[in-house]
C-alpha cells in the first residue's frame, strides 16, 4: 500500500485479486465506499475497505488490520499539538495527525475518519467547543470519542459539548492511557482525570 490510511482502485483490486475496473463498478454501485480526489481519482479508506472485505466473506480483513494503526487527531495550536503528536507516539500504536484551525480538522475527520480525536480547549486557532458538538450532533456511522484538554472551568461546557474524556494539563501524562481505554472500549464512557 503506498498510503496506510487509503488506497487507489489499482492497491484495491491487487488485494482482491480482480481487475481495477471491478473496483471501479464496485464504487459505481456503491458497494464499496470511495472519496473522489480534486484530480478525480477514487481513494478507498483502509477502514472501509476492510468492512466491505469482511461483508462480503472475502479473506485478509485480519491482515490489513494488522498493517494499519488507528488514527488519532489531534486539534490545537501547533506547539500543544506538535509535543501531543511526539508524546503519543512513543507510548501508544497510534498514527497522529494533527491540524491548527477548524477548517482542518472537519477536513481531516472527513478524509481520516478518526478513531479519536484531542482538543485543545485553550487553543485561540480553535472553537474547540464548537467542533466538538459538531462531532456529537454528526449523523455518521462512526463518531470518534473526544478528550478535551484545558483548564480546570472548561470541564463542565466540554463535557455539555461531548466530549468523553476531559484532562487538565497537570494530568496530561494520562492521556496514553485515558486514550487507550477509549479506543478500546465499544461504546466509549466517560473519563475524568
Amino acid at each position: 500500500m503506498s498510503n496506510p490510511e487509503s488506497l487507489t482502485t489499482g492497491e484495491a483490486a491487487k488485494y482482491c485479486h480482480v481487475s481495477q475496473t471491478t473496483i471501479i463498478n464496485w464504487i459505481k454501485r456503491g458497494k464499496l465506499k470511495a472519496y473522489t480526489t480534486v484530480g478525480g481519482h477514487h481513494r478507498i479508506m483502509v477502514s472501509d475497505f476492510i468492512t466491505f472485505l469482511e461483508e462480503n466473506g472475502m479473506p485478509g480483513a485480519s491482515d490489513l488490520r494488522r498493517e494499519t494503526k488507528p488514527v488519532v487527531l489531534a486539534v490545537g495550536d501547533q506547539t500543544s499539538t506538535e509535543g501531543l503528536k511526539a508524546d503519543l507516539a512513543t507510548r501508544v500504536a497510534v498514527s497522529v495527525v494533527t491540524v491548527t484551525d477548524d477548517y482542518e480538522a472537519v477536513a481531516a475527520i472527513t478524509k481520516h475518519h478518526p478513531a479519536a480525536v484531542i482538543l485543545d480547549v485553550e487553543a485561540s486557532t480553535v472553537d474547540a467547543l464548537a467542533l466538538c458538538r459538531w462531532l456529537y450532533m454528526k449523523e455518521a456511522e462512526r463518531q470518534p470519542p473526544v478528550i478535551a484538554v484545558g483548564e480546570p472551568q472548561h470541564e463542565e461546557a466540554a463535557r455539555s459539548a461531548g466530549a468523553q474524556a476531559y484532562l487538565t494539563p497537570a494530568a496530561q501524562e494520562k492521556l496514553a492511557a485515558v486514550l487507550e481505554g477509549l479506543l478500546t472500549q465499544a461504546s466509549p464512557k466517560t473519563n475524568r482525570a
